[in-house]
């Protein structure tokens, strides 16, 4: 073999041999290349799946916080227009006003009274009452009357066949009133029991007992207010008696009308005797008066109903009490049964407690 053919083998050798090892070198690369790029593939592509899931979440809460927010809003907005709409307000009928007894008075000027306080019961005049008897002895044959029934002056109660003359005469009524004692019946005999007692109820007495405290005080021709159970009146003293017996006490009388029948006989009464008077330019009745978390409240008529006023008060008398600020004269207000107000109130207040 000569030395060129031997250089030319050596040179097709050599570059047999530098392709292959060329070969071998770009073959990892590549592959190192085409798993970098799977693994980069695969990494955004977890990127991806974690950004949308993030997102997701993101979105949920977003959602959710919308959600909470938005129950928020609506469960401050309902409660914040219950309190502006609702507090203090009582929604009544007039129908069911009448029903429930609410009486209501005007708020305006007028007196308060500085007063002294006497207690007592009512009583019955003396003139008031009658114990009915027989003119004549005889048979009685016949009894108009019972225990309750109302009777008028002149009206025949009874009648009677006189012993001596064998005559029947009638008895009458000697006053209007009623009969409380029946004492005899048909068939019985007349002489000088009493048959029937009557009593005109009609006009009473409230009597207290005046002690040395008060004598100074308590004169006739003063003012006052009787006051009993459910009920008042405005009477004066007509009457200072000295008491029986030599008690230390005087017996005051005022004249009360009980052509109703509203004081029964023999009921205990309070009287407020007027010593003098300051007139003030706003005031109400103490029965409207309510108390509610420490304040003393006013329930004012309204379109829909009442609505609770707190009120700043002044001078007080047994009967009315002065008012500073929170009701305005002219206004209509609940007296009787103001109660029932309050009570609603805080019973609706109550069932919006969360």
């Amino acid at each position: 073999m000569s030395a060129n053919t031997l250089t030319k083998f050596s040179l097709v050798h050599l570059a047999v041999t530098a392709a292959i090892a060329a070969c071998m070198l770009v073959t990892p690369v590549n592959a190192s290349d085409e798993h970098a790029h799977e693994l980069e593939h695969q990494h955004q592509a977890e990127r991806h799946d974690e950004h949308s899931h993030d997102k997701h979440e993101d979105d949920h809460g977003h959602d959710q916080h919308e959600d909470e927010h938005g129950h928020k809003d609506e469960h401050g907005h309902d409660e914040h227009g219950h309190d502006e709409h609702e507090e203090g307000k009582v929604h009544i009928t007039p129908e069911q006003i009448q029903r429930s007894g609410i009486a209501t008075q005007i708020a305006q000027a007028g007196d308060i009274k500085q007063t002294v306080t006497v207690y007592g019961r009512t009583v019955l005049p003396e003139a008031a009452s009658s114990q009915v008897k027989a003119r004549f002895a005889g048979l009685i044959t016949q009894m108009k009357v019972n225990v309750g029934d109302r009777v008028k002056a002149g009206q025949v109660i009874a009648e009677v066949e006189s012993n001596s003359s064998l005559k029947r005469y009638s008895i009458k009524a000697p006053i209007s009133g009623m009969v409380v004692e029946r004492n005899a019946n048909a068939g019985e005999m007349a002489n000088d029991n009493v048959l029937l007692s009557i009593i005109d109820d009609t006009r009473l007495w409230a009597e207290y007992q005046i002690f040395p405290a008060q004598m100074r005080s308590v004169a006739v021709g003063q003012q006052l207010l009787v006051s009993g159970t459910q009920q008042q009146a405005d009477s004066k003293l007509e009457y200072l008696l000295s008491a029986p017996q030599g008690q230390l006490y005087q017996l005051a009388r005022a004249p009360l009308d009980n052509t109703n029948g509203q004081w029964p006989l023999g009921s205990l009464v309070s009287g407020y005797v007027t010593l003098s008077k300051q007139a003030v330019g706003l005031m109400i009745d103490n029965l409207a008066l309510q108390e509610m978390e420490g304040q003393q409240v006013v329930f004012v008529r309204t379109a829909e109903g009442f609505e609770k006023r707190v009120v700043e008060l002044g001078l007080r008398d047994s009967q009315m009490t002065e008012v500073l600020s929170g009701v305005s004269a002219g206004e209509e207000y609940a007296v009787q049964k103001s109660f029932l107000l309050k009570a609603d109130l805080e019973k609706s207040s109550a069932g919006h407690v969360h």
